[in-house]
């Protein structure tokens, strides 16, 4: 009578098993951020394009009113978001009570931490005005020197934050504007 031997094969994973299949656990972990990347980079690009539309509206509104767009000669659009806020929004709201039109509730800064949008860094007269990335938005009347509209030019930098003054330029590759 002959007795075989049976023998038990190991129940483990071997060292190349595991290798295998943590390598393959850290390329779909990294195609999967690579996909949310790009998804959040079309959406602030559609957010900013949104922005711009909602803004240009809310001047367009403000000419209608005062028969003019707000100043700013600045040709870089320096300081833009401010013009922006302090015409659309904030003297507005100063003057509620004597009947002050606002022309952007978006801008209330009161408001913009509870809905959730990021229009606004800082509270108050200080408050500026932000683009999808956290730069501020520019913006120059149709009297500025290299004014590319006849009424008003608005742009975000994009998400390299680089802008140049000739819209042709490779800093604007990326520009969100409304010419």
């Amino acid at each position: 009578m002959n007795i075989q031997r049976i023998h038990a094969r190991s129940r483990g994973f071997s060292l190349m098993e595991l290798i295998v299949v943590v390598a393959i656990i850290v390329i779909l972990a990294g195609l999967t951020l690579g996909g949310f990347s790009l998804v959040n980079q079309k959406t602030a690009r559609d957010t900013a394009k949104l922005q711009v539309g909602l803004i240009s509206t809310a001047l367009e509104t403000y000419n209608s009113d005062n028969k003019s767009y707000p100043p700013n000669p600045d040709p870089l659009g320096a300081r833009g978001d401010e013009v922006l806020y302090k015409y659309l929004y904030w003297d507005g709201f100063e003057a509620r009570d004597t009947g002050g039109v606002v022309y952007m509730p978006q801008f209330d800064p009161e408001n913009n931490a509870k809905s959730g949008q990021k229009w606004m860094q800082g509270v108050g007269a200080q408050a500026r005005v932000v683009d999808p990335w956290g730069q501020f938005w520019l913006y120059r009347s149709a009297d500025s020197p290299g004014a590319q509209n006849p009424d008003f030019d608005l742009w975000s930098m994009g998400a390299d934050g680089k802008t140049n003054a000739d819209p042709k330029h490779k800093d604007c590759a990326d520009d969100i504007r409304n010419f």
